[in-house]
């Protein structure tokens, strides 16, 4: 039995439930690409990384997009991200931001769970 769960909603054509660290992901992506202050009674809620679209792609850019990170994900309590492994890693030849998380998920018995996006820049 599972410990969370909610409908694909990203996957449509799936039709069906995630669960547990699938759910997490689900909920990590929704958290990253909704701006704060959009959400009603919830002016906290979302990371604001689309402010970084147009931003250099550079070290001190990235280290601003992993504070944002840090702070965004505090609004979803199933995660307890390791800071000594999460980090964000300029691509400007590529124009992007490769973005790599290292946390647990609470309930969930298992080891260290890592995600990696990739946050491109609109050239």
């Amino acid at each position: 039995m599972a410990f969370y769960s909610d409908l694909n909603y990203i996957n449509t054509k799936s039709n069906g439930l995630l669960e547990d660290t699938a759910d997490v992901y689900q909920a990590i992506y929704t958290l990253f690409s909704t701006k704060k202050g959009t959400r009603l009674f919830r002016p906290t809620y979302g990371a604001n990384l689309s402010r970084y679209l147009f931003e250099p792609c550079d070290e001190l850019t990235a280290r601003s997009m992993m504070y944002d990170i840090t702070n965004a994900i505090k609004e979803e309590p199933r995660v307890i991200l390791n800071t000594s492994q999460s980090y964000v890693t300029p691509d400007p030849a590529n124009s992007r931001f490769i973005i790599t998380l290292t946390f647990s998920v609470r309930g969930v018995k298992s080891s260290e769970r890592s995600l990696e996006l990739t946050f491109e820049q609109r050239g």
